[in-house]
């Protein structure tokens, strides 16, 4: 088809056949452009559990061994004010409030896949294993000396259990809990266990670390980041028994972590 002036113009076929093209085109590109935003977050969020892991080692450094104790539900800078074990508030401080001198900024406890605002403590600190040597008494600690299997002891990961986030986000009805541990619940969900609103991160093949459960479709399980006691982190879809261990010195899973 030729204007007036000479000059070729498209016609309407032409035009639904490129509005077509650019229609596939955009059907390819979105799923590889949010594949590769997932797989972004999965990586901060390793780098972030990493973070806490080398600034817990360095906390233990400074006291024997000795890690941050574990306890109740914590409001973020309620210890030390007159505030502190008041409206749902464990006495005493939190895991992270413990941390304060050794991670720079509160941000690195936020995982990049959650709200901020609504889930700024996503990480877990293991307790399974310190509250079956200690009959699950509080304000218990684990020493260094007490872990066997460095490569292998579950020490931080991504924390999908709902009860250990505020409403609206989570379950619990106060404010966000800056103790997040599985002392008494278990907050690492894999494939087919995870509750609603539990993060789902997607993965490509070739994913998990090692040993780290390959790939998996992205919105049906998806990955579950773990740091072991030697701070390296590795995703998981699934979970391997040579791989983790709730406690120190044999390997269970987390529910048998506490049959003492």
């Amino acid at each position: 088809m030729r204007r007036e002036d000479g000059r070729r113009a498209f016609t309407l076929i032409e035009l639904l056949v490129a509005i077509a093209i650019i229609a596939v085109l955009i059907g390819l590109l979105l799923p590889a452009l949010g594949r590769a935003r997932d797989n972004a977050r999965t990586t901060k969020c390793a780098a972030n559990l990493r973070s806490i892991g080398s600034a817990l080692t360095m906390y233990a450094a400074d006291r024997r061994g000795n890690f941050p104790h574990w306890s109740g539900w914590q409001h973020w800078d309620k210890f030390g004010t007159a505030d502190d074990g008041k409206d749902g508030d464990a006495s005493g401080p939190g895991w992270t409030e413990q941390m304060k001198a050794y991670v720079d900024s509160v941000e690195t406890y936020t995982d990049p896949a959650r709200p901020r605002d609504e889930a700024p403590f996503c990480y877990f600190m293991s307790a399974r294993y310190t509250s079956a040597l200690t009959k699950n008494t509080m304000y218990t600690s684990l020493n260094e000396s007490q872990v066997l299997f460095n490569s292998q002891f579950v020490f931080l990961g991504d924390s999908n259990q709902m009860n250990l986030y505020a409403k609206p986000y989570g379950n619990n009805p106060t404010r966000p809990d800056c103790d997040p541990d599985d002392a008494n619940q278990p907050v690492v969900f894999f494939d087919g266990e995870r509750p609603a609103h539990a993060l789902t991160r997607g993965t490509t093949s070739g994913e998990g670390g090692a040993g780290g459960g390959g790939s998996s479709a992205a919105g049906v399980g998806g990955l579950t980041n773990l740091l072991f006691l030697d701070i390296h982190a590795a995703s998981f879809a699934a979970y391997q028994p040579s791989a983790m261990t709730w406690r120190g010195r044999e390997f269970t899973n987390w529910k048998d972590a506490r049959k003492d």
